[in-house]
């Protein structure tokens, strides 16, 4: 029987013809895509040209007749055109240089920086680590007394804990950071280690009470099973816990904190390592007047809200993903006065090609009702001793 009679009398003779047609012809399509890349490379510009996927699709509808309709036509050629921006992000994917990270903005050390808590807590801790020992530190007892250091003129910067490797994020401090008009100026990793830290003379069989943060004390909870006798009590930091129980003398009262608590306040450490997880970091962001805009650095974070739509978040995310440009982290928070309406926190990583950057933020720029830059900054990462 002669082939092509076969064909037309065998509907899925037909259809594997025409399939064996398309994947020749779409290998074709991607060498050329290929090619194309080459030259974006080269030029330093992006492999991603929204304008003229545009134009492409527009085109294809023109030229249709059916039976497929404009969605279906625009749907299959946009992933047949995001199919070969993904090769040619492979093919042409260069790594961002790790070692290019600095600590981006300079510190004198005479800078004045506002944390929260008593002197001895972790986040006195990373200011000094990463504005100097010599900087000045200045107490303050709440997130919204840290809050308004800056507008108050008794501080350069604001040292916040904004997520934690085990509990998560901080949500007061990004409800404050939303409120204010605060930019980012640097972040520090700070590893977490929990001491058992009482007063002089106390030792771990004398010790009925320990107190510390409600965060602290949930960290421990290994120890706390294997001392049962021992009654938590939560206060409102653990360096001013550990004051309390040095000033107090009170053999049978502990605080949990970090060593250097234990140090200011004379303290006796009891038992070392308290924490339940070896891998137990907390991410402090260094805020400051206006965003840092470094280009030593290597995160930027923004702060987006989108309409309440069907496909608003997935529209919003898809130009960092069809860039290839790593999203480090994702957080939402409500916007309270916009019930069922949410901010978005995101983190970046800078992509070694800037320009698919740029291009993400403008597109993102006019698919979101609103987009507030927090800063492009580094990072400062503390070794973990154990």
């Amino acid at each position: 029987m002669d082939e092509k009679i076969e064909k037309k009398e065998n509907p899925r003779a037909e259809i594997d013809a025409i399939d064996d047609e398309l994947l020749r012809l779409l290998n074709k399509r991607a060498a050329i895509a290929l090619r194309v890349g080459e030259v974006k490379r080269r030029n330093n510009t992006s492999l991603c040209d929204p304008q003229r996927e545009t134009e492409v699709l527009t085109r294809l509808n023109e030229r249709n007749f059916g039976p497929l309709d404009e969605q279906s036509v625009s749907s299959i050629f946009q992933r047949v055109i995001d199919e070969c921006l993904h090769i040619q992000q492979r093919a042409f994917h260069q790594s961002a240089d790790s070692n290019a990270e600095s600590n981006g903005i300079k510190f004198t050390g005479k800078e004045r920086v506002a944390f929260l808590g008593e002197r001895g807590t972790f986040s006195e801790e990373s200011a000094k680590r990463l504005l100097g020992e010599s900087c000045e530190t200045v107490s303050r007892p709440t997130f919204e007394d840290l809050f308004t250091a800056i507008d108050e003129g008794v501080a350069d910067y604001i040292l916040a804990p904004f997520e934690n490797s085990l509990v998560g994020s901080v949500h007061r401090c990004h409800d404050l950071l939303l409120e204010s008009s605060l930019g980012i100026a640097a972040e520090i990793i700070l590893p977490i280690s929990h001491f058992l830290i009482g007063c002089d003379r106390a030792s771990l069989e004398s010790i009925e009470i320990v107190e510390s943060h409600p965060v602290a004390l949930a960290q421990c909870e290994r120890f706390f099973a294997a001392y049962p006798r021992i009654k938590r009590v939560a206060t409102n930091d653990t360096a001013g816990s550990v004051r309390r129980v040095v000033e107090n003398g009170d053999l049978s009262r502990a605080a949990i904190a970090g060593k250097r608590a234990a140090t200011i306040y004379n303290g006796s450490i009891l038992k070392e390592h308290l924490e339940d997880h070896a891998e137990n970091y907390t991410r402090f962001i260094l805020l400051a007047e206006k965003p840092e805009t470094s280009e030593q650095g290597r995160k930027i974070s923004l702060i987006v809200r989108l309409a309440n739509r069907p496909g608003a978040l997935h529209d919003a995310l898809r130009p960092f993903v069809r860039r290839g440009i790593d999203l480090l982290r994702i957080e939402s928070r409500p916007v309270k006065e916009l019930p069922w309406q949410y901010n978005f926190y995101l983190d970046l990583q800078i992509p070694a090609n800037e320009s698919e950057l740029w291009g993400a933020l403008n597109e993102i720029g006019e698919q979101a009702e609103a987009v507030r830059y927090l800063g492009r900054y580094s990072t400062v990462n503390v070794p973990n001793d154990r």
